[in-house]
């Protein structure tokens, strides 16, 4: 329990001793019955709560008994007590008389539901003294901070939330902590939650009982594919509104049903997600569920863009060029990393190795510099290269990228920059588009016809 902490990186803060955890207390937020939506702030370290005004959390429930439990600290954790309640008290669904909260947790007095979050704690945390975390490097000490975190609760059976922009490494990220952790033996089992549709996401998330979808045969979903292991909900901010709520209810149950299906499945999975734009001000702007960010943000990670850490590019630019065939580039001289550095890629650390490798390929003599892609005659082809220290799906996953990033500026060339003729002309989600073009730091403006209209506009017609 020591360990289920609620951090952001913001609040992170260096300091030379070594207390590196202060609480701040709770918050109890009602969920149900006639103060349904009210917040309750705890700083005490006992607190009593029922329907008499002598608790301190009072509830005006006929289900909730005068004294109806007590909630007290021990050390880092919160034990919660029933105090001989008629109704009984519940955590999670399950009936306890002695017990310990989680952050998200439900805690049910009666038929009083209410959520126990951890209250905006200032925490202390050293920086990693380490230049990596996994496959991730830094040595800035934005990333040390996020490696000082992340290798603080990777071992915690934590749901964490890592934002950041595109091309930061949040997969890379996620990955490593399944890595670092006691579930590293079983599945790592991954879902886009922006590249499908509803009906088709529902069942890769919980899968679907045979007949569902045109006669298919049954479909295991992620949960399961993943039983004790790690499911890694990439774009999470894109989860469609009716699914949000069944997601809550698998974090908190435990227990999935399948699309078509009667019967409840239990899984055991650690849940990491990902999104590049800010849940919490999705959730003011009523685009997500509360208590979903709640529980998925039990630890809350931001990944700093490449601009806002730009000693480490020449650390990255070292690491990507040692995984070339050797011969195959030069180091930059000054007058080139002066323009690496300068340059505040849109695309963030993806962008960077792209032109690393690119560099490698299309540079007359080899040196990494800043190289627009071009086309190339059949007979300037290079060699497919492969890297001995990467895994055959590392491998592939490297070539999709390269692909996607050649592609997409073939797409839009041929467009002329216009989004929606692209994405009709690849029988493609003009939204997906969208993300693809982001993940790449690829801007379609640059596509637009020079004459007539106005130049560079990335139409949607």
């Amino acid at each position: 329990m020591a360990q289920d902490i609620e951090t952001t990186i913001d609040s992170t803060i260096v300091q030379d001793n070594d207390e590196l955890l202060r609480h701040a207390g709770y918050r109890l937020l009602v969920l149900s019955g006639e103060l349904r939506g009210r917040e309750f702030d705890v700083t005490q370290d006992l607190m009593r709560i029922g329907k008499s005004r002598q608790c301190g959390v009072v509830l005006p429930d006929e289900s909730v008994s005068r004294i109806h439990a007590e909630v007290r600290r021990e050390g880092d954790a919160y034990r919660v007590v029933d105090q001989g309640s008629t109704n009984g008290t519940f955590i999670g669904g399950a009936r306890i008389s002695d017990g310990f909260l989680r952050p998200g947790d439900v805690l049910a007095l009666g038929r009083v539901q209410l959520r126990f979050m951890p209250r905006d704690s200032r925490v202390e945390l050293l920086p990693s003294a380490a230049e990596s975390f996994g496959p991730v490097r830094g040595r800035s000490l934005a990333m040390r901070k996020v490696f000082g975190v992340l290798e603080r609760v990777a071992g915690a059976d934590v749901t964490i939330l890592l934002e950041g922009e595109t091309g930061t490494g949040k997969d890379l990220l996620a990955r490593a902590i399944h890595e670092a952790s006691p579930r590293r033996d079983h599945p790592f089992v991954v879902v886009d939650c922006g590249a499908s549709t509803q009906a088709q996401l529902e069942a890769e998330l919980f899968g679907a009982d045979s007949g569902t979808f045109s006669g298919q045969s049954p479909r295991i979903g992620a949960f399961e594919q993943a039983n004790g292991g790690t499911v890694f909900l990439d774009d999470v901010a894109e989860l469609p509104a009716d699914l949000q709520p069944k997601l809550l209810r698998a974090l908190e149950n435990r227990r999935i049903r399948r699309v078509g299906g009667a019967d409840e499945l239990e899984v055991d999975v650690r849940v990491i997600a990902a999104t590049q734009r800010g849940l919490q001000e999705q959730v003011q702007a009523g685009e997500f569920r509360e208590d979903l960010y709640f529980m998925l943000a039990v630890v809350a990670c931001t990944i700093p863009p490449l601009r806002e850490r730009r000693e480490d590019i020449p650390m990255l630019i070292e690491v990507f060029s040692r995984r070339l065939p050797p011969g195959m580039w030069r180091a930059p001289d000054p007058e080139a990393m002066a323009r690496l550095v300068g340059y505040d890629w849109p695309g963030n650390v993806r962008e960077l190795r792209n032109v690393v490798e690119r560099s490698a390929y299309l540079s007359p003599n080899g040196v990494i510099d800043l190289i627009t892609p071009g086309a190339r005659s059949p007979s300037q082809e290079a060699p497919v290269a492969f890297d001995p220290t990467l895994t055959f799906r590392e491998q592939k996953e490297r070539a999709i990228e390269l692909f996607e990033e050649a592609y997409l500026a073939w797409l839009l060339q041929r467009a002329e920059g216009n989004i929606s003729r692209a994405a009709r002309e690849a029988d493609m989600d003009r939204k997906y588009l969208h993300k693809l073009l982001r993940r790449y730091g690829i801007d379609a403006k640059q596509f637009a016809p020079s004459s007539g209209g106005r130049p560079g506009d990335a139409r949607e017609s």
